[in-house]
């Protein structure tokens, strides 16, 4: 300590006071300061801990099953070969949820032209969801399809001739088609595309997030 060398012995008592006041003083002030730093240290870690367990949290999260009964069926496997774009595959189900496609998925959105269902039937094994609909159907429904699925992930809608019903939705070996009643959409309509969306989204053998390397195929 300062205190014990020759300089200070030299110094009056009341030098000697002061001095020993200023160093005890600084000490506080040292000790202060480190303390505060532990807390500061402390509360950072803490925080990192409750960011990394709340995103552990919520990316592993499994989403809730729908209540309502289950208005889908079970689709035969068609197989999941690829083939080269422009081929051509005779599907056995309508609209197709498995079997041979193009290479290169559909890009997912929503689409006002119809798409390859070569493309989709891809996207599909990608987990995707498929909402297509007759383009004969009310330009008012197809309106709220729209508003209704524009900020769903995961999801392709289009419109499609061959369809045998006015709105069908198709996931990977799995499908449910009806037609709408009166030709309008309503809550029961909207709860019964959601509900499906819920229970097989990203439920294909493949599971990519994103878009890259798909395709929106404008060519055809």
């Amino acid at each position: 300590m300062i205190y014990m060398d020759e300089q200070f012995q030299k110094l009056n008592a009341k030098e000697q006071y002061d001095l020993k006041k200023a160093e005890k003083d600084k000490g506080k002030m040292g000790g202060n300061s480190n303390k505060k730093f532990a807390q500061m240290l402390v509360g950072i870690v803490l925080v990192l801990l409750v960011g990394a367990g709340g995103f552990f949290l919520i990316s592993n999260r499994k989403p809730s099953t729908p209540a309502t009964p289950d208005l889908s069926k079970q689709i035969p496997y068609e197989g999941a070969t690829h083939v080269a774009e422009g081929t051509k595959v005779n599907y056995k189900s309508n609209p197709p949820s498995s079997g041979n496609h193009w290479p290169v998925p559909l890009k997912d959105g929503i689409y006002n032209k119809e798409k390859p269902d070569e493309a989709v039937v891809h996207s599909l094994e990608h987990g995707r969801v498929w909402v297509s609909y007759k383009p004969s159907i009310p330009d008012s429904v197809k309106e709220e399809l729209k508003n209704l699925l524009k900020r769903e992930l995961l999801v392709i809608v289009t419109p499609r001739t061959a369809n045998e019903y006015d709105i069908a939705l198709s996931a990977w070996t799995r499908s449910d088609a009806f037609n709408l009643e009166n030709k309008t959409f309503n809550a029961n309509t909207a709860k019964r595309i959601k509900d499906f969306i819920s229970r097989y989204r990203n439920k294909g053998p493949e599971k990519v997030p994103g878009n890259m390397g798909a395709s929106e195929y404008n060519n055809y």
